[in-house]
């Protein structure tokens, strides 16, 4: 399976269809980082992005969620009910 393909047909066709700039495994990369620092430790999330030094993970690839939107990014632990 060629990588290229899927980033053509699927990815770069989802981020003109969201008006995002171009999406490619960098950006994807450094999102999954981000997101992955709220489900695991950092070692966790360099042994799944496959590097050797926790510092590359961290200081490259990881970007601080401030507060307010984490919040976004976390489901939300009450359910709501119909009136």
């Amino acid at each position: 399976m060629d990588p290229s393909n899927y980033r053509k047909r699927v990815l770069h066709k989802l981020a003109e269809d969201l008006a995002l700039p171009k999406l490619n495994f960098q950006v994807i990369r450094r999102t999954i980082a981000t997101l992955a620092q709220r489900k695991g430790t950092v070692k966790d999330v360099q042994g799944v992005m496959r590097h050797t030094r926790v510092a590359t993970t961290t200081d490259i690839y990881m970007q601080e969620i401030a507060e307010e939107y984490a919040q976004l990014s976390t489901p939300s632990t009450t359910s709501s009910t119909a009136r």
